[in-house]
């Protein structure tokens, strides 16, 4: 319904004056990233949005620490705005950063690009089948992993 996802935006808010009061400009970036995931659910950030963007510099460098906050978020955005081209993007760029690692976001990013990959899968797009197949099926072991992880 979205009425957690409101209050969510409020306490995100509060952060944010927060880090403007301490000058914390890497955890800023970092919230004002997990804001614009907030208002996109809520309403595709038509009302939510605020002027301020996260400074999330070269996604092509390894030692930027925000590329992989960007990418994870992008991807979570674009699966519930329904871009599938752009959330199987992202989510491949989000299992490349985490593959390796039994990270909590690598666990996150392989479901989501199942879940989109099984939307794909369902228009049917010939071309694209069994790639998606194969990208359920690290889903599901990952999602089986983090079972019996928890």
């Amino acid at each position: 319904s979205g009425a957690n996802l409101k209050s969510l935006l409020k306490r995100i808010d509060y952060y944010l004056h927060l880090m403007e009061t301490y000058r914390s400009e890497a955890t800023k970036n970092n919230v004002l990233l997990m804001r614009e995931t907030v208002s996109s659910l809520i309403d595709n950030g038509q009302a939510t949005s605020i002027e301020a963007s996260a400074c999330v510099g070269d996604l092509n460098d390894p030692k930027n620490k925000l590329r992989e906050a960007f990418f994870h978020h992008s991807a979570i955005r674009c699966f519930w705005l329904g871009h599938n081209g752009r959330c199987r993007y992202y989510g491949k760029k989000c299992i490349d950063l985490f593959w390796q690692g039994g990270q909590a976001t690598s666990y996150v990013a392989k479901f989501y690009l199942g879940l989109n990959s099984l939307g794909l899968l369902r228009k049917k797009k010939k071309s694209e089948v069994q790639l998606n197949k194969e990208v359920v099926r690290v889903a599901i072991a990952a999602m089986k992993d983090a079972a019996d992880n928890s």
